[in-house]
C-alpha cells in the first residue's frame, strides 16, 4: 500500500467514525507550563567567532495545550490537541531549523476505544512516546535532553560539536505528521507503533512532493514497548524501543580507499530503566544510532560500516521528602565522525559529558524552584581537533560541521510553573 493510500485510509478511518457527535457531551481543557532560567556560563570560548558567549544569560521554555474530546454511548473518545510552543530560539534543541522562539508545535486527533489509540497528525513517534526518561530535578534545564541550552558555539546557538546532541530519546520523527497506534496497557505493557511519511514539520504538509533531497530520510517506521507497574513498594518503569527509515537518494554511493564508507538508511535503538522506592528514584537510559552525532534533521549523516554511529548512557538519581528535592545525573555521548583521505579515509570520535547537582523547592504540585550546577565536557581528539579549539570546521568530513574540546560550568536556577 502506498503512503498515501495508508494515510488516507486512516483520514476515512477517523471521519467514519466521528458520525454521531450530535449528542455526546464535549469537554474542552487549557493546560500549559513555563520555565524559565537564570544561568551564569563560564565556557572555553577558544577558537570561538564571538568571545563574549558565555556569561549570564536567561532562557525560556514553555507551552500552552488546548485540548477538546467527547466520549459517545458506544464507549469511543475521539479528540483533538494543539499545542503552541514557546522556545529558547536557536538555544532550544529544534531539529526543524524552525528557531523562532514561538511556533505551533504539535496538532493531531484521535480516536481511542479498549482496542487502543490512533493519533492522527503533528505528534512524537512511537519511539519517543514510549521511553522511560531517567528523573531529572530540573524540567527544561536538564542535561539529558536539554530544551535550555546555556553552552553555545560561535553564532549563538545550541552547540553540538559534530552534531552530538547529548539525547538518550529516539526523537528521529520529531513532529512531523504522521499516524500512531498505542495498545491498551496490559499486565503493565503497552506496545506502541508509528509511521512517518516524511519530515514535515511546523504542519508542511502531510506528504512532501518536493524533490527529494540528497539523503533525506523518509518512510520512519517506529516501535516502541513501555512497561510501567508496582510491584509491592517499588514502581518500575521501563522501555525498549527501535526505529528505521530510508535513505531515498545516497550522496555516496561509491567505497574507495579515501572514502570507505557510503551513504545508508537510518537506524536506532533504545532502552530504559528505572525504580522508584518511596521517595528515591534511580534510573538510566541507553539510545544507540547510525546517524552522526545522533542529530536527527531532515538529511542527517548516515554512513555504513559504523563510520557515524553513536551512542548515548545517560543515568539519574532524585530523592523527594515533603517539599524538597535533591538530585543528580550524568549523561556522556560518543560519535563517530568519518574523515575522507587522499591517503586513506579514517574514523575520529566526537565524546561530550554532562553533570548536574541540584536541589529543588516544591509550593505545589505546579509551582518549583530549583538551583544547582551543570558541567560539560567535549572532547574531538587530536585527529580531528590538533589545536584543540572549541569549534573548528573538518576538511572531508561529509556535510556542514564542526568538532570541537569545551569545558563548561553553569550555576542555574530554574523557575518551574504549571496549569
Amino acid at each position: 500500500m502506498s503512503r498515501q493510500a495508508l494515510l488516507g485510509a486512516s483520514l476515512f478511518v477517523l471521519a467514519r467514525t466521528g458520525v454521531a457527535f450530535a449528542g455526546d457531551e464535549f469537554k474542552f481543557d487549557v493546560s500549559g507550563f513555563l520555565d524559565a532560567a537564570l544561568f551564569d556560563d563560564q565556557q572555553d570560548t577558544s577558537g570561538f567567532a564571538d568571545l563574549d558567549d558565555d556569561g549570564f544569560g536567561a532562557l525560556a521554555n514553555g507551552k500552552l495545550q488546548l485540548r477538546g474530546s467527547v466520549l459517545t454511548d458506544g464507549g469511543w473518545e475521539f479528540g483533538g490537541r494543539a499545542e503552541l510552543r514557546l522556545q529558547s530560539g536557536s538555544q532550544s534543541n529544534s531539529t526543524t531549523g524552525a528557531d523562532d522562539w514561538l511556533q505551533l508545535e504539535k496538532a493531531y486527533v484521535w480516536a481511542e476505544s479498549g482496542l487502543g489509540r490512533i493519533e492522527l497528525g503533528a505528534q512524537d513517534g512511537a519511539a519517543k512516546q514510549a521511553q522511560a526518561a531517567p528523573p531529572s530535578i530540573t524540567k527544561s534545564m536538564r542535561i539529558d535532553n536539554p530544551l535550555m541550552m546555556p553552552v553555545v558555539d560561535g553564532a549563538g546557538a545550541y552547540y553540538r560539536p559534530a552534531g552530538l546532541m547529548l539525547r538518550s530519546d529516539s526523537y528521529a520523527s520529531d513532529q512531523s505528521l504522521k499516524v500512531v497506534y498505542r495498545s491498551p496497557r496490559l499486565f503493565g505493557l503497552q506496545l506502541s507503533l508509528s509511521y512517518t511519511p516524511e519530515f514535515s514539520a511546523n504542519l508542511e504538509r502531510f506528504v512532501k512532493t518536493a524533490a527529494t533531497d540528497f539523503d533525506q530520510q523518509s518512510d520512519i517506521f517506529e516501535a516502541g514497548l513501555n512497561y510501567d507497574t508496582n510491584l509491592d513498594d517499588v514502581r518500575v518503569r521501563a522501555s525498549l524501543t527501535y526505529l528505521t527509515a530510508r535513505n531515498e537518494a545516497e550522496s555516496d554511493t561509491t567505497s574507495t580507499p579515501a572514502s570507505p564508507w557510503t551513504s545508508g538508511d537510518l537506524s536506532e535503538w533504545s532502552a530504559a530503566l528505572n525504580f522508584k522506592v518511596q521517595g528515591l528514584s534511580v534510573g538510566g537510559a541507553y539510545r544507540h544510532s547510525n546517524a552522526r552525532g545522533g542529530f536527527i534533521d531532515h538529511a542527517p549523516v548516515v554512513l555504513t560500516g559504523g563510520a557515524s554511529d553513536t551512542d548515548i548512557w545517560s543515568f539519574g538519581a532524585l530523592y523527594e521528602w515533603e517539599s524538597w528535592k535533591v538530585g543528580a545525573n550524568y549523561v556522556r555521548g560518543t560519535t563517530n565522525v568519518a574523515v575522507a583521505d587522499l591517503l586513506g579515509g579514517f574514523v575520529g570520535e566526537q565524546k561530550g559529558d554532562g553533570w548536574q547537582i541540584g536541589a529543588a523547592y516544591a509550593f505545589t504540585p505546579d509551582i518549583q524552584v530549583s538551583a544547582g550546577w551543570q558541567s560539560y565536557d567535549f572532547d574531538a581528539g587530536a585527529n580531528l581537533n590538533p589545536a584543540g579549539l572549541a569549534q573548528t570546521g573538518v576538511f572531508g568530513a561529509p556535510g556542514s560541521m564542526y568538532a570541537g574540546d569545551l569545558k563548561a560550568d553553569i550555576v542555574y536556577t530554574e523557575v518551574s510553573f504549571g496549569f
